[in-house]
């Protein structure tokens, strides 16, 4: 079994991806773009595949609204289509016939900090694709899917 987080984002290298191998209890990171996620999908192996992922369209309402107009104007497109991208990728996987967990941002909780990946990742046998960076923020957020896929608690 493979339990992969995905924290999707409609921008640049705005999917995250965190593969939980359950056989070997090896954890890897991957980050793409969405379509380069249908094809990786679509080369998946015949296996067992479980999803877990952030769909910010779950939690409808609007979001930081600070700022002028130009920039509330900005955060709401982009708010827009994170929803709309993260809906897809729901879509998608379900129509690929996999198991998707869905999860809110606000069911997926706070922020994973560096600090506490650091300390959660050393339960695995292999951790390949991670540094540890302040910028590796998404790659936690998916990471933190998985973990919450695997405790059933969400």
């Amino acid at each position: 079994m493979v339990i992969i987080g995905i924290d999707p984002a409609m921008r640049k290298n705005g999917f995250a991806l965190c593969l939980h191998d359950t056989t070997d209890n090896s954890i890897d990171f991957l980050v793409m773009e969405f379509t380069d996620f249908i094809f990786y999908v679509t080369s998946l192996p015949e296996g067992k595949y479980q999803f877990c992922v952030e769909n910010s369209n779950l939690q409808n309402l609007s979001f930081d609204m600070r700022g002028n107009k130009n920039i509330v104007a900005r955060k709401s497109r982009n708010v827009g289509m994170n929803q709309a991208v993260s809906q897809l990728t729901c879509d998608y996987l379900k129509k690929c016939n996999y198991k998707v967990i869905e999860l809110s941002p606000k069911q997926k909780g706070e922020k994973m900090t560096k600090e506490t990946a650091k300390v959660l990742l050393t339960q695995f046998s292999e951790v390949n694709n991670y540094k540890g960076l302040v910028s590796e923020q998404d790659k936690r957020d998916a990471f933190k899917l998985v973990l919450l896929a695997i405790s059933g608690k969400y």
